[in-house]
């Protein structure tokens, strides 16, 4: 009968030990890969060579009403909300951020003091909010809004804010035309429709899509970002204990 040397044996065992214990390790960071490859950041307005995110997609919602609702609480709780959405909305979301933003008011043409929502960023169980406020210095700034989410990433809360010392352009009403329409009244909808109209591209025709919007503010396709829709502005922030310029 052949003889197996107790070296080969133990020599074996160890492999075999070598093998067990590497295996959970392969195993952690294959998962860290998927869910670093599944944390892409998502943003709406969408932005080119990023992944975006419908309006009516949770968890922005969420998130977008929560950081708008803590900037002015902290900055101006004195004064009304007066509010500008994205205009890559359909009336759907739209009637979402209505309800869940109330009592606060969405904008209408020729409002001040308007607070307005530039741009969300969801990243995982981290968001920031870019939103445009009108500063004690009388003229618009952006403020972002930094924010945690919950397990699974839902729940977001606000964190701390980023203060840009960068004045900003005042704002342009983004709502949808029929948002416009039943607040503000037929003649400021008919006022801000010419005035999309003649900012339109050549060729390009309002949308006359009935239950939303396919471009900014019912525009299709989509024209030119504003200058003052920097992802986030390119400038030193001023630290989150810093009195703001309100």
């Amino acid at each position: 009968m052949a003889t197996i040397s107790t070296d080969r044996i133990s020599t074996a065992h160890d492999g075999l030990r070598a093998f067990t214990r590497t295996l959970p390790i392969g195993m952690a960071a294959a998962s860290v890969m998927l869910v670093s490859g599944c944390s892409a950041p998502r943003t709406w307005p969408s932005v080119s060579g990023s992944p975006g995110i419908s309006a009516d997609t949770p968890p922005l919602p969420q998130v977008v009403v929560s950081a708008l609702k803590y900037a002015h609480q902290e900055i101006a709780k004195d004064t009304p909300l007066v509010y500008n959405l994205p205009a890559e909305i359909n009336l759907g979301a739209w009637k979402t951020f209505e309800r869940d933003l109330a009592p606060a008011k969405a904008m209408c043409p020729g409002d001040t003091h308007v607070w307005t929502v530039r741009q969300a960023r969801i990243d995982g169980s981290k968001a920031q909010v870019d939103v445009e406020y009108p500063s004690r210095d009388g003229f618009y700034q952006t403020v972002t809004v930094h924010m945690q989410g919950a397990t699974g990433g839902f729940d977001y809360k606000p964190a701390f804010l980023q203060y840009w010392k960068i004045p900003v352009k005042d704002p342009v009403c983004q709502q949808p035309l029929a948002v416009v329409e039943r607040l503000c009244g037929a003649a400021a909808a008919e006022a801000l429709r010419a005035q999309r109209v003649a900012a339109l591209p050549p060729g390009a025709v309002l949308s006359t899509a009935p239950d939303g919007i396919s471009g900014p503010g019912g525009m299709n396709p989509q024209p030119v970002a504003p200058a003052n829709s920097a992802v986030p502005p390119k400038a030193v922030p001023v630290g989150a204990t810093e009195e703001p310029s309100k």
